[in-house]
């Protein structure tokens, strides 16, 4: 979508949104935890790292990543947040400043693109919503692989229109999608991803165990 539409429309939501923004960042710093705001690094155009925010729906522990790893971080208010997607707002500011699209490839930590040809999605910037967000969006799962594989379709396909689209359907799709799938067993991808999470896990001391906790 030409900036010259993005930047007012982002403005415009942002000033609608307000309302909405804070009482979400009230109902994180509650419910959820201190700092409202959590900000992760991702990769936008070109493959430059940008600071990437949204409001906290997890609660604080050890990251891993992929959010079905950690269904236990997340409560009764972070599952609100996430089911109206109100912790997405603060990418409005992103959209503002340049850094994101209403539209594109989804915006993803370095470290999940490893091993795969990101090449032609780093030609756009990220976007709030894209064909991964929706296939997301619908089946509450998605794998690196398809991921890739629908930012590829989206790059080659992108005009005003399509974008037109996906925003329509992403709406739509706000409006009545049901409760996200956080199985870890969704896909192969997930599988090879608890494994090496698990060998990669932390050994505990011998002469530590049976220890209390300090």
């Amino acid at each position: 979508m030409p900036r010259l539409l993005e930047v007012p429309a982002a403005f415009i939501l942002l000033v609608i949104t307000l309302p909405l923004i804070l009482v979400s960042l009230f109902i994180s710093s509650v419910f959820i935890g201190f700092p409202p705001f959590y900000r992760s690094r991702r990769t936008g155009r070109y493959g430059v790292e940008y600071s990437h925010w949204k409001i906290r729906s997890m609660k604080k522990g050890k990251a891993t990543g992929r959010v079905f790893f950690e269904t236990h971080r997340i409560n009764f208010w972070g599952r609100l947040l996430r089911r109206l997607h109100l912790d997405e707002l603060p990418e409005l500011f992103l959209i503002l400043t340049g850094r994101m699209s209403f539209v594109g490839p989804r915006p993803l930590p370095a470290s999940l693109l490893t091993g795969l040809d990101t090449t032609l999605r780093e030609t756009v910037r990220p976007g709030w919503t894209g064909p991964a967000q929706l296939c997301l969006l619908r089946k509450g799962r998605l794998n690196k692989r398809l991921q890739i594989k629908l930012d590829s379709h989206y790059v080659n396909r992108r005009s005003l229109s399509y974008d037109l689209r996906i925003l329509m359907a992403t709406l739509t799709g706000v409006f009545r999608s049901g409760t996200a799938n956080f199985d870890p067993g969704a896909s192969p991808d997930r599988i090879s991803f608890g494994k090496n999470l698990e060998r990669h896990a932390p050994v505990e001391p011998e002469s530590s165990k049976g220890l209390p906790d300090q």
